[in-house]
């Protein structure tokens, strides 16, 4: 479990240092650039670049990863030129003197730190047996959250030092992937007859005809990603909202309950990871992750008081813990061996692609809705957050077309067969 507990520790980073600009650089960027009724639309149009510089950014690179040749591996170029680019990108945030500038360096940050994920995840699948795959997509999961936290903290001790809060976390990553590249092997693309060589890696392609399975699992994730998305777009809005308070109390209110919720993500994440490890069976997991996920939508829905929006965030943050405990170990049960990179980065867009969009959605519910039944506001949260619930439990449909993969024992789990497709 050292190599997984090195992969972990690499996603720590990265998400870190994407963390790191969202959390106060970009907002004070263009508090100093852009007039007071210009900032919002701005902080928009640069964050929706980014949004989109990684949805497009994973796949490629995934695919790169799997082709690249020469003794240094496939995946550790990646790591490390995501990890030193993405340093890079965030220098440029600190520094950006116009919006233009700003949105170049957003967009060159997202696209290298999507590098260094998809090689990281690429090698999950390539190193990691399976039988450990459940504690290693928890600990991935468990991980994930806390990256956001060095941020976060420095943002609330050192809010008018951007450069510390920006840069600190990609310095950081640069020492820590690099050390891990230096501890972790990663042979070289040169195995004839195996699943993919060095002839056949540039042949490789997604056929979603031959593979339903992983088409089944891309529907899922994104899903469960929308309806995340729906739950957490205008959490504060929401609560100056339902709890009347200003938007000065409602931070801490928020940012309490997005701490509950990490922490529910962790446990739950790190502990179903090493239950689904040792049956090897996924689908009670998957399941109570959807149903928990609906459950804590419908209680959002009905919020009246804080104690409400506390039990509201538990559920949501254990049921989320437990669905990335088990998300990426089952979906690498229906990835052709060899193909990681292509197959994960393809499979992360249905992670990043409702982030884009779902802000867009949410406005359009909150505007068609009509009265809120419970406040009478005419933004019907009501129907926002039971609009997420129906979407969580729309994620248990394609279980049904999941069985093949859902145990250990399953014709796909246990290897039979799993063809690479090839022009």
């Amino acid at each position: 479990m050292r190599r997984v507990a090195f992969f972990a520790l690499i996603n720590l980073v990265i998400l870190g240092s994407l963390t790191a600009p969202v959390v106060t650089g970009l907002p004070m960027v263009i508090a100093r650039l852009a007039p007071e009724g210009e900032r919002t639309g701005a902080l928009a149009v640069v964050t929706i670049c980014g949004a989109l510089a990684a949805v497009v950014a994973n796949p490629v690179f995934g695919v790169l990863s799997d082709r690249t040749r020469g003794r240094f591996g496939r995946r550790r170029p990646w790591l490390l030129g995501g990890a030193v680019v993405g340093l890079v990108g965030s220098m440029v945030i600190v520094a950006a003197d116009s919006l233009l500038v700003l949105t170049l360096g957003w967009v060159l940050a997202q696209t290298a730190y999507n590098a260094s994920f998809a090689a990281v995840a690429a090698l999950l699948g390539d190193q990691v047996a399976e039988k450990q795959r459940a504690a290693a997509s928890g600990l991935f999961g468990a991980a994930a959250f806390l990256g956001t936290l060095p941020p976060l903290l420095l943002a609330a001790v050192l809010p008018t030092r951007l450069d510390i809060v920006v840069l600190a976390m990609p310095i950081a990553a640069v020492i820590v992937v690099a050390f891990c590249c230096s501890r972790i092997p990663d042979p070289p693309l040169q195995r004839a007859g195996s699943a993919i060589d060095a002839d056949q890696g540039d042949r490789i392609r997604i056929s979603i005809r031959e593979n339903r399975t992983f088409a089944w699992m891309w529907l899922q994730r994104f899903l469960m990603q929308l309806a995340v998305s729906f739950t957490t777009v205008f959490t504060l809005f929401f609560v100056m909202e339902r709890l009347a308070l200003t938007s000065a109390e409602s931070s801490p209110v928020v940012a309490a309950t997005t701490l509950a919720g990490g922490a529910g993500i962790v446990v739950a994440a790190l502990g179903a990871g090493l239950l689904a490890s040792r049956t090897g069976n996924y689908g009670p997991y998957i399941a109570a992750a959807a149903v928990g996920l609906a459950v804590a939508a419908v209680l959002r829905a009905t919020v009246e008081g804080s104690t409400h929006l506390w039990v509201s965030a538990a559920i949501g943050g254990l049921s989320l813990g437990i669905f990335y405990a088990v998300d990426l170990a089952l979906v690498l049960r229906a990835i052709p061996e060899g193909a990681a990179g292509t197959y994960l980065g393809v499979f992360n867009i249905a992670e990043t692609l409702p982030g884009t969009f779902a802000p867009a959605v949410a406005v359009a519910v909150l505007a068609v809705a009509g009265t809120d039944p419970l406040t009478g506001s005419g933004e019907n949260y009501t129907a926002l957050y039971l609009t997420a619930a129906g979407i969580a439990v729309a994620a248990l449909i394609p279980m049904f077309f999941l069985r093949s993969i859902l145990t250990r024992t399953g014709p796909i789990a246990a290897g039979v067969p799993r063809r690479l497709t090839s022009r």
